[in-house]
């Protein structure tokens, strides 16, 4: 069953359900009113019919009491008894006799007995039992149940209508998103449901969750191709290469070394994927480290490879304790520094570190354009990305002469300026290192 339905259904039984409470109530208030007013009226008319009697010597009543029982309010019965014997009767004379037996012999009460009203008084030896019918009441009252009964289920079909129509105007912009959901894949872009309310809420809720699953999927798919592209090309030279070998029947030095470099490429990009996967998943092997230690290592591992390619590596640190894990930090400075060498222009390659306020910092300064940073990025640059995400932190990427690639992480809380104080640090003395060149 659809909400919609369900919703109107509810609406329904409980517009239904209040009505009849509410009307039952109303009938039950009525009714009592009624016989008060009634026992009001007969209790009045009790002592008048006593007083007459006692008055006359044969306790009959006089015209003018006797026309009280035949008044517009109800046709009414009097009976008199003496020691319990009938001695008079007036008014409406088709009753039980007596109207009340048990009244009778106590001498007084008020009761309802077989459709009638009934008063019971005595004094001085007579008791004078007055009774009215109650079938005008009840009449009345059945005529108030035959009205209501009809105008509670028509109130509760039309609630149940109203609730109808404006749930599924509620509900319309849902419904637009559902088809849409249906259609995921095709480039057009979901409804936006106006309105406050909750559902409209949960619908551009809804909406801009798909838009952003919809451009993680591209990005994707452009990853997906970006590393395909880059797996191809040194899988692509590894075969060349072999081919040549199985015709020449050996290796020539400069091919081992281009085998080499392929080599070094395909394991690169392996573990840029193994750490972009661990980063996405969560995976974080935390401990305390010093980030300008990662600096100095890289500094001595990428020596090599930048005075091949013409630039100069500065390095200036200051400690910069985190916490963080080791192996995902390195591969994302790696990629930073891999990024100055490759796109870079020729110069000083400066590698630094610090804080600023509860926050640790390490970038990469070089003299070139200033990388994208979008979802065409390049899977180095992913990387870093991610698992500066994952560590709690961010990426930046400072624009001006010089491009800086900039990893922002939370200082270590048990980071000291003085390293060997703390967990991680090492037992250098705290003062900043000279420029290494």
């Amino acid at each position: 069953m659809k909400l919609r339905l369900r919703l109107a259904l509810l609406a329904f039984g409980l517009t239904l359900g209040g009505l009849a409470l509410g009307l039952g109530g109303l009938y039950f208030l009525l009714r009592r009113q009624a016989l008060a007013q009634m026992d009001q009226s007969l209790a009045a008319l009790t002592h008048s019919v006593l007083n007459a009697a006692l008055a006359d010597p044969r306790h009959h009543l006089p015209p003018e009491v006797g026309d009280l029982l035949t008044q517009e309010e109800g046709v009414s019965s009097a009976l008199i008894y003496q020691n319990g014997q009938l001695r008079y009767a007036d008014g409406a004379l088709d009753v039980p006799e007596p109207l009340d037996a048990t009244a009778l012999r106590q001498g007084h009460g008020r009761s309802s007995q077989s459709g009638w009203r009934v008063h019971t008084l005595s004094a001085k030896g007579l008791t004078v039992q007055v009774g009215r019918p109650l079938a005008p009441l009840e009449n009345s009252l059945a005529l108030y149940v035959e009205l209501a009964a009809p105008l509670g289920l028509l109130l509760g079909l039309a609630a149940g209508g109203m609730a109808w129509f404006w749930v599924g105007r509620a509900l319309a912009s849902l419904e637009r998103l559902t088809q849409a959901t249906r259609h995921f894949s095709e480039a057009t872009r979901l409804p936006l449901p106006q309105g406050q309310d909750e559902v409209a809420e949960l619908a551009r809720s809804f909406a801009d969750l798909l838009e952003r699953l919809r451009a993680q999927r591209h990005r994707e798919q452009q990853f997906l191709a970006f590393a395909a592209h880059e797996l191809r090309t040194p899988i692509a030279a590894f075969r060349a290469n072999l081919e040549a070998a199985r015709l020449e029947g050996a290796l020539a030095p400069a091919k081992i070394e281009r085998m080499h470099r392929e080599a070094l490429r395909l394991e690169q990009l392996a573990q840029n994927l193994l750490a972009l996967s661990r980063a996405e998943a969560g995976e974080v092997r935390r401990q305390a480290l010093d980030m300008a230690d990662l600096l100095r290592d890289a500094y001595d591992r990428f020596q090599p490879l930048a005075l091949e390619r013409g630039f100069d590596l500065v390095l200036r640190t200051y400690p910069a304790g985190v916490w963080a894990d080791a192996g995902l930090l390195e591969q994302a400075l790696n990629n930073l520094l891999a990024n100055a060498l490759k796109h870079g222009r020729p110069g000083p390659v400066l590698l630094q570190s610090g804080t600023e306020g509860s926050e640790a910092w390490l970038e990469v300064v070089n003299q070139g354009q200033e990388p994208l940073f979008h979802s065409a990025e390049g899977l180095g640059l992913r990387v870093a990305r991610t698992v500066a995400l994952a560590l709690g932190g961010r990426l930046e990427f400072i624009p001006g002469t010089l491009t800086r690639a900039r990893m922002v992480l939370t200082l270590h809380p048990g980071f000291s300026p003085f390293p060997q104080d703390w967990a991680g640090g090492r037992e250098d003395p705290p003062n900043k290192e000279g420029d290494r060149v």
